[in-house]
């Protein structure tokens, strides 16, 4: 597959994990505005949004930035590029955004200034070589400004230990099946390389100085409201079936139950679901030249 074929299609693996990532991100935005904070995007500043989403945190930043500032957002989906511009209009801050179709590994995107800040929740991991792509984005910086890189942080827990049916833990195990499936994905790909570190060791390797980490914690507790409950359905859903061909026969059986709106055991049903989960974010500044 070409390059251009990529971007017109997306690469098998990535995009959002759920239909409506605009719901999911609305879940998950006051964590997002906190990871955000470190960045200390002020007005008039030029900033990247690199994996965009649905542009939630991209139009964060627009206001951020204000009239006189730039959000340059930088993806290889035009799908998504068009959805986080019509996020900003609706948001009133489409003109201080400008879309950039361009996949981080095939280097440095091609922008007109060098940034203050950059930012990339989420989409580094996707990369085939996170210390190319850790180089890509540190590239468009400024010397002295600054990355935030959100990955990592801990898995999600939803239900319970014993959801009373099937073997307990089964939401353990699915962590587990997740974890085979997007090893096999990801070193299933041609030119794919080991990370041989953690992300302070990427980003210290690609240039960046005073490198630190920050957690921000997801908590929301039973009864969960049934926009967050169907964030919490649609995620679930995405794992299991992303994470199927590596569940056991039992427990794949036990998920297909309650995952189906028909079943008594249905977890939309549930008064116990809960969303907690953190995640964490690296920042670190470019030398100063």
């Amino acid at each position: 597959m070409t390059t251009s074929e990529q971007q017109r299609i997306g690469k098998p693996g990535t995009g959002t994990s759920t239909d409506d990532p605009a719901a999911a991100e609305a879940v998950f935005l006051d964590a997002t505005l906190r990871l955000l904070a470190p960045l200390g995007v002020a007005r008039g500043d030029v900033v990247v949004d690199v994996g965009p989403g649905a542009g939630t945190a991209t139009v964060v930043l627009a206001h951020a930035v204000g009239e006189h500032g730039r959000v340059y957002a930088v993806d290889l989906d035009p799908t998504m590029l068009d959805t986080t511009l019509d996020t900003a209009r609706k948001a009133g801050v489409s003109n201080r955004i400008r879309p950039v179709l361009h996949d981080v590994e095939d280097g440095v995107p091609p922008l007109p200034e060098a940034a203050d800040a950059v930012w990339s929740s989420w989409c580094v991991h996707h990369a085939r070589d996170w210390d190319a792509a850790a180089r890509a984005l540190i590239g468009m910086l400024r010397p002295g400004g600054v990355l935030c890189l959100a990955e990592g942080g801990l898995p999600t827990r939803c239900l319970p230990w014993d959801i009373g049916i099937g073997r307990p833990g089964l939401e353990i195990r699915l962590d587990e099946a997740h974890d085979r499936h997007f090893a096999q994905w990801f070193f299933g790909r041609p030119g794919a390389k080991r990370p041989g570190g953690g992300w302070e060791d990427i980003l210290v390797r690609a240039g960046l100085a005073d490198v630190a980490a920050f957690t921000e914690l997801v908590d929301i507790p039973a009864p969960l409201s049934d926009e967050v409950r169907a964030v919490v359905l649609a995620e679930l859903m995405a794992r299991v079936r992303r994470a199927g061909p590596f569940l056991t026969s039992d427990d794949a059986a036990v998920w297909a139950r309650l995952l189906d709106p028909d079943d008594e055991a249905w977890l939309g049903r549930r008064g116990d679901l809960t969303l907690l989960t953190a995640r964490t974010g690296w920042r670190g500044r470019k030398p100063d030249a």
